[in-house]
């Protein structure tokens, strides 16, 4: 990996604070407008379903992502 690629990853991961979020933005960001539940995410980011849903309640609290 490039060392200007794993600064990216670096600040993207503290921007927004938690390298779990990140990937959960990435992955509703390239699968947009396809709607995925909580297990779905957990298991396509390779992320434990409660550390996953612990950061679906934060993104829809910062309204960022909401329900269907």
């Amino acid at each position: 990996m490039s060392k200007s690629n794993k600064f990216s990853r670096y600040s993207l991961d503290s921007l927004f604070g938690s390298k779990t979020r990140v990937k959960i933005l990435k992955f509703l960001f390239r699968n947009y407008p396809n709607d995925f539940d909580a297990k779905d995410l957990a298991s396509r980011t390779q992320e434990s379903s409660s550390t996953v849903k612990k950061e679906i309640d934060l993104l829809m609290d910062i309204k960022l992502i909401k329900r269907k």
